[in-house]
């Protein structure tokens, strides 16, 4: 428990590896739904489909200072297929995580303890030249007054926590336009 507060970001997938290492059944895993997924889509292209989906994986980073909600997160991430992600438990670890983790989704609460999530937020659209970053903001207040920040700081989309897994699946599945 205390390297979890030392800490200021892990790996759900650490946690499990160190589980089976200790079971002793690291070697037997089962293969993931995100890779069952590519292949159905290559044997369909195989056979002359076309398709528009990317088969790269979506890369997710969770930025939360409340540590049972990333957790619970990340957990309902992994269940849906979604194994490519990081948890950050302050903005200046998400910089730091997004710097060589390279996120395609940011999801972002807004009221971190050591920095503004606006101010994250703009961090990290500046480092995301590259490549495209979709982000989303999480807050626990319907009358969060921040949504005209928000928008400006390059969130698409705001989310009430706790986040209800229909409501991330079908934002992870859109092509974040933003426009929506």
């Amino acid at each position: 428990m205390q390297d979890r507060v030392t800490t200021s970001w892990r790996r759900l997938s650490d946690k499990l590896r160190n589980h089976a290492d200790a079971t002793g059944t690291g070697g037997a895993q089962a293969e993931p739904l995100h890779a069952k997924q590519v292949q159905q889509l290559e044997a369909w292209e195989d056979e002359g489909g076309q398709s528009a989906l990317s088969t790269d994986p979506v890369r997710i980073l969770i930025v939360d200072s409340d540590i049972s909600s990333s957790d619970s997160l990340e957990i309902m991430l992994h269940a849906s297929g979604y194994s490519e992600t990081r948890v950050a438990y302050s903005g200046h670890a998400a910089l730091a995580i997004a710097a060589e983790f390279q996120p395609s989704v940011v999801l972002l609460e807004l009221d971190l303890l050591d920095m503004s999530g606006y101010e994250v937020a703009q961090l990290l659209r500046e480092h995301a030249q590259s490549h495209d970053l979709r982000l989303i903001a999480l807050t626990s207040s319907r009358e969060h007054a921040g949504r005209e920040l928000a928008r400006v700081a390059g969130f698409e989309r705001y989310l009430l926590k706790p986040v209800a897994t229909l409501d991330l699946a079908g934002l992870l599945q859109m092509q974040g336009d933003g426009n929506d």
